[in-house]
């Protein structure tokens, strides 16, 4: 039987994130890719995602949809098998994420979610040759993300507690990926992550920024499937 593998998008993104890993891992694991259709700002939704999972399940998130793996880790802790944490980390929320998403969201009040995707992407992508070929993408599930969704998302990133506990006394397989040009989750951070468990193994990817699955998602694919086996 196949291990379920819960795929958790991150800030204003859809399943379609993780297309390539859709299809290059569905021959060892049961994937379920989630949109955040349900998401509000109680954290109700993740008691009923929960419920809808199977007792054993592995989670790989990215950006915030790590940050959503952690906290159900936290709720969770004897039922995940595996978490694996992409361009992600697990600090609480400082007075500068909170003010980038209180800007994020008067942003999104004032011009809308394609304004909100179009200021981050210079943070997102390495180099501008990533930036000009997935930017309709991101724009694209920026504009598919629901208001009340949006601002549950930015609560989220801005009241997140910290996480580094939780992964201390994970037992897991734990595995970290990170661009080596991500400014938005940088190498300490992960470093951070790796010195509250050992066990962990990080890789960090050469030439990359933010959006992993999308700037390498071969090289992101094959790492989830060592990690999937392990």
């Amino acid at each position: 039987m196949k291990p379920t593998l819960l795929l958790l998008p991150g800030t204003l993104c859809d399943a379609r994130i993780f297309r390539h890993q859709c299809r290059a891992l569905r021959d060892v694991a049961d994937l379920r890719a989630l949109d955040y259709a349900g998401l509000d700002r109680s954290g109700a939704w993740l008691d009923r995602l929960l419920g809808e999972l199977p007792e054993q399940f592995s989670i790989a998130g990215f950006s915030l949809g790590g940050l959503w793996a952690l906290e159900l880790l936290r709720r969770a802790p004897q039922r995940v098998q595996r978490l694996a944490l992409i361009a992600s980390n697990a600090r609480p929320a400082s007075g500068r994420a909170r003010r980038r998403s209180a800007s994020q969201w008067r942003v999104w009040q004032r011009e809308g979610p394609a304004a909100v995707a179009r200021g981050a992407k210079p943070a997102y992508f390495h180099h501008p040759s990533q930036r000009q070929r997935h930017g309709p993408l991101v724009r694209a599930m920026a504009d598919a993300t629901p208001r009340q969704v949006a601002r549950a998302e930015f609560a989220w990133a801005a009241a997140r507690p910290d996480s580094l506990p939780a992964l201390h006394d994970f037992g897991g397989p734990l595995l970290l990926v990170s661009g080596e040009h991500d400014r938005l989750c940088p190498a300490a951070w992960q470093r951070e992550m790796q010195q509250a468990q050992p066990a962990a193994r990080w890789l960090e990817l050469p030439r990359v920024g933010h959006f992993v699955p999308l700037e390498a998602p071969g090289r992101l694919s094959l790492a989830l499937r060592q990690w999937l086996q392990a």
